[in-house]
């Protein structure tokens, strides 16, 4: 046994002799075909997306820049061809957004921990302006906001139409409640559905709320985005928080009683603090810990906010009125809303309902893996089932499929023309029938 060993290990090292001369003499060479299969990726979906390209990194996020595939890596941006997923140019970043409206979209970018921002052209990379005094900046599809400090006691919010840079207003404040140089740090408001298989931002850019919290020590400065006059100053009250949503100032308080915690829910006028309404017992999913600390933002979109009623049912609230628009059946469960449609799950599980937000008629219904998850966006709504793993694109008014593929990678963007799909390095365009990029 041992002299078949030893036999066997002496062709092992002649083997490798003979690779060694092939190799270095330039006769045979087979490692850059082995690299080549290492480095080829699996397809991102079935049917096949329409191109599938291998970025450099893991992205950060991918967003649609008027037609341009902007990737935002860890120390850069790129931008990449709908068409084809070619690369079109690079700069250096640590933070992308997107800001402006169809046709006016401008790439914003920044380094950590060092003031100011560059405006980008999406489609060439051009820089079209910069600033070099601002501590972070907010973007929408309809402005954008930046403040800059004098010192920590004097502040001063800007906000902009994005494309051109030209100010709207201008907004004095004692200071800002953050110390990060960086693009849209979180603000007192409803914290969006959130699905694993999906980035945040798939559903795009959202217009300028009404107000907007600024919170600056124990308080919260409310300013009034349309003329930039900080209209109250808000404090949160003990077992209070405070949150913005539906142009109301929504006070949600959870004291300590024996067994659990009681709860209110009052909506203000912002200007006056007026009560609109009020509703008790109504859990907005926000409290953590034995002491009823609320440590969360209630999950929403838009002016709608998810509860629980006292008898146990989940609800969309109209964060305006207090209306209820739309009751879930005893024992299901609201999975995602964009506040104008949302999926509710059955208590079984098998089964996803759409609803339009203040209308009792069903939408649609199909059945669905107990483990799936929903995103629900203006112009699609998409599931992605499990076991086997499916992505389905449908119709959101009757749940028509408009694309179904056989995948388990991530949608990191819904376009007009398809789906951008990521999975680690790769990302593709799995495109709509009849649609071209």
């Amino acid at each position: 046994m041992a002299k078949g060993r030893s036999t066997a290990s002496g062709w092992l090292v002649a083997g490798l002799l003979v690779l060694i001369i092939l190799v270095s003499t330039g006769v045979w060479n087979p490692f850059p075909g082995i690299w080549n299969w290492i480095n080829t990726s699996a397809t991102l979906a079935d049917p096949a997306p329409k191109w599938q390209e291998r970025l450099g990194g893991v992205p950060v996020h991918v967003l649609n820049g008027d037609g341009t595939v902007i990737v935002e890596q860890r120390e850069s941006v790129e931008g990449r061809s709908l068409t084809n997923g070619a690369h079109l140019w690079q700069q250096e970043a640590d933070w992308t957004a997107l800001a402006g409206s169809t046709g006016r979209t401008v790439v914003v970018t920044g380094k950590f921990l060092v003031k100011g921002y560059r405006v980008l052209d999406p489609r060439t990379g051009n820089q079209l302006r910069k600033n070099d005094k601002a501590a972070a900046v907010w973007t929408f599809s309809d402005a954008m906001i930046d403040v800059t400090c004098r010192n920590s006691q004097d502040c001063v919010l800007t906000a902009r139409e994005p494309a051109s840079g030209d100010e709207k207003w201008r907004a004095d404040l004692p200071g800002v409640g953050f110390v990060l140089f960086a693009d849209n740090p979180d603000l007192p408001g409803l914290r969006p559905f959130e699905v694993d298989q999906a980035d945040g931002s798939i559903a795009g850019l959202s217009r300028m709320p009404r107000y907007l919290g600024f919170p600056i020590d124990d308080e919260i400065h409310l300013v009034d985005t349309r003329t930039g006059e900080v209209v109250n100053v808000l404090k949160n009250a003990k077992n209070e928080r405070i949150y913005l949503a539906g142009g109301r100032v929504l006070h949600s308080e959870a004291k300590p009683i024996s067994g659990g915690c009681e709860q209110h829910l009052v909506a203000r006028d912002p200007n006056t603090n007026r009560v609109v309404w009020r509703l008790d017992g109504f859990n907005l999913g926000t409290i953590s810990g034995a002491a009823c600390d609320q440590r969360s933002e209630p999950r929403g979109a838009g002016s709608a906010l998810l509860a629980t009623r006292p008898d146990g049912r989940q609800v969309m609230l109209d964060a305006a009125d207090g209306r209820q628009l739309l009751v879930a059946p005893a024992g299901a469960k609201i999975i995602a809303s964009d506040g104008v449609r949302a999926v509710v799950r059955s208590k079984d599980g098998k089964t996803l309902t759409a609803y339009q937000l203040g209308e009792s008629d069903v939408l649609w219904s199909r059945k669905a893996d107990p483990k799936a998850s929903v995103a629900v966006t203006r112009t699609h709504i998409v599931v992605f089932d499990r076991k086997p793993d499916r992505i389905r694109v449908l119709a959101p008014d009757s749940g028509q499929p408009v694309v179904e593929a056989a995948s388990d990678a991530k949608v990191l963007t819904l376009l007009p023309q398809g789906l951008l799909l990521g999975d680690r390095r790769d990302l593709g365009l799995l495109a709509f029938p009849s649609v071209q990029p």
